[in-house]
Formats: C-alpha cells, sequence, structure tokens
C-alpha cells in the first residue's frame, strides 16, 4: 500500500491583484490543495469564488510577504507551499511535493520553468536556492527557531512561472521560506520521484512538418522531393520557415507546390536562429502534432509514418539519424541513436523529432538562445522534468548529412561545447554531470599528443579537429557559464 501522503495548503502571492491562473491550475492537481488562501488587495465578487476551499486576505504590496507568513501560520495542514498568482502549477506539482515530504522535510523545492511575456520559454531554475523556486515549508517550523529538518530538491519542472513578475510578488512568495532558511538549521538532499508515465494515447488529426531554412536553396529541393514520397496517408502540411534567405530558397518551395499541395511559406526573417524559425512554425501549423526536420537533410519514405505511428504511446519522439548515404566518408561519426545514449537523460535531435503541439505550448517551445547546438537537448530535457513522456521511433529514419568543410566543422563542435558547458549550469541540480578530472586529462592529454594529426592525413585532421573545436567550446562555454566543464 502506498504511504500516505501529508496534506498541503496552499499560499498565493497575488499583491498586483492576478490571482486566477494559479488557482485554475490549483483546482486541477492530481493530489487536490487542502486549502487555499490568496493573498491579494481586493476581495472578489462572490460569483469569482469557484472552490469552498478558497480563501482570501487582503494585502497591499508593501505588506503582501508579511500576511503571506501569517496565512501560512494560519493554515491548518502540516505542509504549506507558494505559488506566484500568475503561476501554472502542473497537475502533478502538489504529489510530487507531499511525496518528497513523507519524512518530516522542513523545506521541499521544486524547479520553474521560466516564461517571457510571449510564453515562449526564457529558461529554467532548478537550484537549492528560493530564488525562482517553487516550494513547501513544514507549517510548524514557521513558528520556532534553532530546529534541524531536511531541505529536499525535487529535480522536476512543475510550475510555469512568467519572468516579468513584480518586485513585490516575488518578495512575497518566498517570505515564509526566506523565513525558514534563516531560523532553521537545513541539511540538504534530493527526492528523484519514480513515476510511471504513460503517452497521450490519441493519433494525431493533422501532422504539420516544419522545416527551418537560411538560404537552403541548393539541399531543400531533395528534401521536398523526399517529403513528396511518404508513404504517410493521413492529412499532413508543410511549412517551410524561411528564416532570412538571401538565396532562391522561396523560389525552390514556390515550385514544390505541385508535388507538396499542402506546402505553406512562413517568414521567419526578423531574428537569425534554428529555435526563433521553429517556433515560427509551431504558431503557424494547424496540426496537432509537429514534426521537424532540415532542409540539408532527406527524409525516407516512411519517416513521417514511423513519427505518428509512435505519437500514441509518446510526448516527444525521437527518430533515427543515418548519415551513410549523405556523408558516406564519415562513417565514424554516424549520430548515436536515442536508445545509445549515455550523459543525461535521452533527447531527440532537431534534425528529426515530432512533439504534440499542445506539449510544445505546456514546455515553451524552442529556446530561441541556444546558438548552434543544445536546443534540442534542452528541449527534450524540459519535456522529461516537466513530466512527459519522450520515445524513439526507429523507424522514422533521416537521412543526416555531416559538415564537409572543416571550417564549419570546427564551428559547429565548437558551440556544441559552448552549448554543453551551458546545459551544465542548467541542468546539473537534476542530474546532469560532468566529465571525471580523469576523463578531462585523458581528453586533452589525447589533443596534445595527437597533434602531428594535422599534418598527416585528411581523415587524422577532420577527427583532431572535431575533438579540439569542441573541447575549445567547453573551455568558453566554462568561462561564459561560470561553471567547470572541461
Amino acid at each position: 500500500m502506498e504511504p500516505t501522503l501529508p496534506e498541503i495548503g496552499v499560499v498565493v502571492a497575488a499583491p498586483g491583484g492576478e490571482w486566477e491562473p494559479a488557482v485554475h491550475s490549483l483546482l486541477r492537481q492530481s493530489l487536490p490543495p487542502a486549502a487555499v488562501t490568496v493573498v491579494t488587495p481586493a476581495d472578489p465578487p462572490p460569483d469569482q469564488l469557484p472552490d469552498p476551499r478558497l480563501h482570501f486576505a487582503r494585502c497591499t504590496s508593501e505588506t503582501a510577504a508579511e500576511v503571506c507568513v501569517e496565512a501560512a501560520r494560519a493554515t491548518r495542514t502540516p505542509y504549506v507551499a507558494f505559488l506566484h498568482g500568475r503561476d501554472e502549477a502542473l497537475p502533478d506539482w502538489l504529489r510530487h511535493l507531499a511525496g518528497a515530504a513523507r519524512d518530516d522535510a522542513g523545506l521541499v523545492q521544486c524547479g520553474t520553468l521560466r516564461l517571457r511575456a510571449d510564453a515562449l520559454v526564457e529558461g529554467i531554475t532548478l537550484t537549492p536556492g528560493l530564488d525562482g523556486a517553487a516550494y513547501a515549508v513544514r507549517r510548524d517550523l514557521l513558528r520556532t527557531s534553532g530546529r534541524r529538518a531536511a531541505r529536499v530538491m525535487v529535480p522536476r519542472l512543475l510550475v510555469r512561472r512568467r519572468t516579468d513578475d513584480t518586485a513585490a510578488t516575488v518578495s512575497a512568495a518566498r517570505a515564509a521560506g526566506a523565513h525558514l532558511v534563516q531560523d532553521t538549521h537545513l541539511s540538504s538532499s534530493t527526492h528523484a520521484p519514480s513515476v510511471d508515465v504513460s503517452g497521450p494515447g490519441r493519433t494525431p488529426d493533422l501532422v504539420s512538418v516544419v522545416i527551418p531554412v537560411r538560404d537552403g536553396a541548393l539541399t531543400l529541393p531533395a528534401q521536398l522531393r523526399a517529403l513528396a514520397s511518404q508513404i504517410y496517408t493521413a492529412p499532413w502540411e508543410v511549412l517551410v520557415v524561411d528564416n532570412g534567405s538571401t538565396d532562391a530558397t522561396r523560389e525552390v518551395a514556390e515550385k514544390a507546390r505541385p508535388d507538396l499541395p499542402g506546402l505553406r511559406i512562413v517568414d521567419a526573417h526578423e531574428r537569425p536562429g534554428e529555435g526563433y524559425a521553429r517556433n515560427r512554425g509551431i504558431a503557424a501549423a494547424r496540426g496537432d502534432f509537429i514534426a521537424f526536420c532540415d532542409a540539408d537533410d532527406v527524409a525516407d519514405p516512411g519517416w513521417l509514418a514511423g513519427l505518428a505511428a509512435a505519437a500514441p504511446d509518446a510526448d516527444l519522439i525521437g527518430g533515427s539519424l543515418d548519415s551513410s548515404v549523405l556523408s558516406p566518408t564519415y562513417a565514424d561519426e554516424q549520430p548515436m541513436p536515442m536508445t545509445q545514449q549515455t550523459d543525461f537523460l535521452p533527447f531527440a535531435r532537431g534534425a528529426n523529432c515530432a512533439v504534440w503541439k499542445d506539449v510544445l505550448t505546456t514546455i515553451g517551445g524552442w529556446d530561441e538562445s541556444y546558438r548552434g547546438g543544445g536546443e534540442d537537448m534542452d528541449l527534450s530535457w524540459r519535456a522529461h522534468l516537466c513530466g512527459f513522456r519522450v520515445d524513439y521511433a526507429h523507424d522514422a529514419r533521416m537521412h543526416y548529412r555531416l559538415r564537409a568543410e572543416l571550417s564549419t566543422l570546427a564551428r559547429q563542435k565548437w558551440n556544441y561545447g559552448r552549448s554543453g558547458a551551458r546545459l551544465y549550469a542548467a541542468y546539473r541540480h537534476a542530474g546532469f554531470e560532468r566529465r571525471d578530472n580523469r576523463t578531462v586529462l585523458m581528453n586533452w592529454s589525447w589533443l596534445l599528443l595527437h597533434t602531428s594529426d594535422l599534418a598527416h592525413s585528411p581523415s587524422l585532421r577532420r577527427r583532431w579537429i572535431r575533438y579540439g573545436a569542441r573541447l575549445s567550446g567547453f573551455l568558453a562555454g566554462s568561462a561564459e557559464q561560470g561553471v567547470r566543464y572541461l
């Protein structure tokens, strides 16, 4: 029998007067809150009270923090959790907090998904500090001092949080936690819940294929011909998202309309970047299931059918990449399948993946601040940590083109290295580990010992540049992020 979970009351800090998003998300929790107190300047009209568990406490911007603490002390549940008024708690938020609090933890925290004003992702917060965290406290500790308790981190992204909240909202929501941290001796630990995640159990009504492209006139025709040859028979459309091309990319796309009647061209010239182009494609897509591919690759005839077949059992799906057709010379650079990834959580590559549109909306779409790599790992890991199922469809094969020129290869690997350091800074508290000292020493030693490869065969020169550029990117990214990821 599953142990009984402690009851949790919730205090919603809304000194700006906007509390409906948080309350509506609380009423959809899989573990319902025992009580909800909204700290806000004015009582709402009686017809706006959606639930008898909902209570209101009056405050001003100056008194909001004090009122939040008093509301928490007055709650009759063992634990009290805190939200901003415009937060949206994912359905299992309270269940995860309660599961981590079973051993009388004093402070239980989880990660937050930071969203811009347009609801796209700005980043994540997964740190032991209170800044940006969503948390629950043991209520009895708010009236004492000098006691000892555990501080537990749940390494999941369980709350969608707007980043433009006022200082009054932020200080009010963290007031009880700051009080407890100051007056209680806390020992840190991590609670990683094991939860069975099932897929959505539905089939796509319409699939939208999004292709971000910038100056792809030479390679795009082959990809469009491959899409026109798909064996998938259900409704689908193609969106070519032009990310500021100066060549004949648009003309190439227009010529493909007879073979792809559902083709549309989406303009995304305002900012360069695949993340931005993909988000523009998502916004324009009419489908409920979005597939992504690149303009310089070639889809296998069963590609889209393979992704759609996996859709009922997963929220985000990665397909296989095969470089043997488009880049047969570089067999040793074949991308590793998802099933063999070992660094952290499995991830789907942006060159071949598909996601339900409502899942993309929930997790904030692609992070547009990643440039040159890492954005697909971030997307997959955010989906994992929000509780969605990420799976692999081996039959959804994409013929993948590797970089041939050494200069573009070096730039790609350097960007990958920089992104690796950034991902470590963001996800280390969720379990993403850096390389141990022995591995770091071996990698750099190998690079130094093989410097002479630059003067030998093209294959050895290419290998050295791949490794050297990536390690150099680790150094650059470590300096940028203020972490040690070598």
